[in-house]
C-alpha cells in the first residue's frame, strides 16, 4: 500500500479545515494517509521542508505520494524536486514562487501578510527551474472560482500543467480555494 504524505494549507492543521473528507477520499483510493503537521509560527519554507524531509525519510520513495493544499502544495512541490516520490498531487498550488512574487498579479498586502522572512525564502524558489527537475507523475488540481478570483493562482495552475513533465490538470467547477469542498473531494476521488 502506498503512503500519501499530506501537507496542509498555511496556518492550518487537521482541525482548522475538514481535511477528514479529503483524507477519506484518498484512503478510499487504497492509500494510507499521513497528515504532516507543520509548525507555521515564526518559520519559513526551509523549516517546513526540514519537517517534510524528516517525515519522508521514514518511507521508501517509490511507495510515497506527496500531496498538499495551498502552501502545503508548495511544500510537496519543493520536496519532490529533492526526492523521487512515486507521484505528486498539488491541490490549489499557491503562487508564491520567485516568478509570482515579482509578477503584476502579486499584491504588496499579500506579501506583508505572510511576513518578510517568508517572502525572502519564497524569493529563492524558481518555479521555472524547479519544475524541470520533477520527474514523477503529477496531478494539479484547482477550483474554478479561485482561478477566476486570483489571476496569480490561475497563472501558477496553468504553468504547472505546462512546465511539469508528465502532469495532468483538473479544474473543479464552482469551487473556491477549499480542498474539503464536496465537489473538490469528488474530483480527487475520481482521479487518484
Amino acid at each position: 500500500m502506498q503512503t500519501v504524505l499530506f501537507f496542509p494549507g498555511f496556518q492550518e492543521n487537521e482541525e482548522t479545515r475538514d481535511y477528514s473528507k479529503t483524507i477519506k477520499a484518498i484512503e478510499l483510493g487504497g492509500y494510507k494517509v499521513i497528515f504532516v503537521d507543520i509548525n507555521w509560527v515564526r518559520t519559513t519554507m526551509e523549516d517546513w521542508l526540514a519537517t517534510a524531509k524528516k517525515e519522508y525519510s521514514k518511507y521508501n520513495s517509490q511507495e510515497v505520494v506527496l500531496a498538499g493544499f495551498s502552501f502545503g502544495a508548495m511544500i510537496a512541490f519543493c520536496l519532490a524536486v529533492d526526492t523521487n516520490p512515486s507521484e505528486l498531487w498539488l491541490f490549489s498550488l499557491s503562487p508564491y514562487f520567485y516568478e509570482d512574487i515579482h509578477s503584476k498579479h502579486m499584491k504588496k498586502s499579500w506579501l506583508s501578510a505572510i511576513g518578510h522572512r517568508r517572502v525572502l525564502a519564497f524569493d529563492k524558489l524558481y518555479f521555472s527551474k524547479m519544475s524541470k527537475e520533477i520527474m514523477c507523475k503529477t496531478k494539479v488540481f484547482a477550483g474554478s472560482k479561485e482561478l477566476e478570483k486570483w489571476p496569480g493562482f490561475n497563472h501558477r495552475f496553468l504553468e504547472a500543467g505546462k512546465m511539469v513533465a508528465n502532469s495532468e490538470s483538473f479544474v473543479i467547477e464552482g469551487v473556491e480555494h477549499d480542498v474539503a469542498d464536496d465537489k473538490y473531494v469528488q474530483i480527487i476521488r475520481d482521479n487518484i
